[in-house]
């Protein structure tokens, strides 16, 4: 591939160099073959500024010949008669040839100084992911051990309510390692860009319930109020992908918000436009799935609310750890389905997030809100 590259490039330099020529040749005796001369300069360092050296050069090379051949007295000849006119033609050349390679070196250099900086931004991100896995990771493994090691050293001194919360310290420790691998896998396959949304019929009160079930030991601290409508048609789409959307978003909703405070989720549907998605069968309308998730913990503050969704990033002066994954994936996976997600403040207290999936309706009676 790399090799068509070069050739194209050789090509595109004869091409250009012989092209602005045959361009300048008819009017020469208006513009003078010292103008020609700064034209197929020019020519040449806009070359050097998109091409590798070699075809710089020969792009260089040849303004040089052509310039001398067809442009400089006596014509159609490489003789210089004139003092003057040759010492302009080696000047022609040597600049030329400089120019060129001026131009690549700049263009190495800015090439290096880019690699650079992603490097450094790449290690920055590195360290900021293992700063918060070595915490997040090291914290659940450390009581798994712990626990693990107290329940086989001393199986016969411990009573079985102590046998009983040991367990339960293994089991959120280990739920909390795999939310950590949940998410990074995730991650995974964000950036790669493999994702395909499986569309299926879901039941969105299906949806939410499975989701606040998964959640149950999460909420046992919080009052969960779940507003959907019973008449809420079947809608089409990712049910795995939008699970998870769900997960993370009430999972960072029991982080930021104190114990006992209320966390709301709405769900309804919306006619979007006047338009149609084409079915095998018939037309369906375009209808927008629209969820809510509430809480009314302290809010995040404004200057915060625009890099809520970026990848690592941690809300400051913050305790509740994490790798700060979670809503960077929310948005990649609503993103993925076609949706959109917004954040904002609420006027009285807290957070509210907003999701919008376009999607397709079972023909039945619809809750327009």
């Amino acid at each position: 591939m790399e090799k068509e590259i070069h050739k194209r490039h050789y090509l595109i330099s004869v091409i250009l160099v012989c092209g602005v020529a045959a361009t300048c040749f008819p009017f020469t005796e208006w513009i003078g073959y010292h103008s020609v001369a700064l034209l197929l300069l020019l020519t040449v360092s806009i070359l050097a500024m998109r091409f590798s050296l070699y075809p710089v050069l020969l792009a260089a090379t040849l303004s040089a010949l052509i310039w001398d051949f067809f442009f400089i007295p006596p014509y159609f000849t490489f003789i210089v008669s004139s003092q003057e006119d040759v010492l302009f033609l080696i000047m022609y050349f040597a600049v030329a040839l400089l120019s060129g390679v001026f131009n690549y070196k700049l263009r190495q250099f800015e090439h290096v100084q880019r690699q650079k900086e992603e490097r450094e931004t790449a290690i920055k991100l590195y360290n900021t992911l293992f700063n918060s896995l070595s915490h997040e990771l090291r914290t659940p493994i450390a009581t798994i051990l712990g626990a693990t090691d107290t329940l086989q050293e001393n199986e016969d001194k411990l009573s079985k309510n102590n046998k009983q919360e040991l367990t339960t310290e293994i089991s959120k420790a280990a739920l909390r390692l795999n939310e950590q691998l949940e998410n990074l896998l995730n991650t995974s396959r964000l950036e790669s860009g493999f994702i395909k949304p499986n569309l299926e019929w879901c039941d969105a009160n299906e949806l939410i319930y499975s989701t606040l079930n998964t959640l149950q030991k999460k909420l046992e601290k919080h009052e969960v109020v779940v507003e959907v409508s019973d008449d809420l048609p079947l809608v089409r789409l990712d049910f795995g992908l939008m699970e998870q959307v769900l997960i993370n978003l009430i999972s960072n909703a029991t982080k930021y918000t104190p114990p006992m405070t209320e966390i709301s989720i709405r769900a309804y549907v919306n006619k979007e436009h006047e338009g149609s998605w084409f079915d095998a069968d018939r037309q369906t309308d375009t209808y927008l799935l629209k969820i809510e998730i509430a809480d009314n913990g302290r809010g995040i503050p404004e200057d915060e609310i625009e890099f809520i969704f970026n990848k690592f990033y941690r809300l400051k002066n913050t305790q509740t750890g994490g790798t700060g994954l979670g809503l960077f994936i929310v948005k990649g996976f609503v993103e993925a389905q076609g949706g959109t997600i917004k954040v904002m403040n609420k006027p009285d207290k807290g957070v509210l997030f907003v999701i919008d999936i376009p999607t397709e309706i079972l023909p039945q009676m619809i809750h327009h809100e």
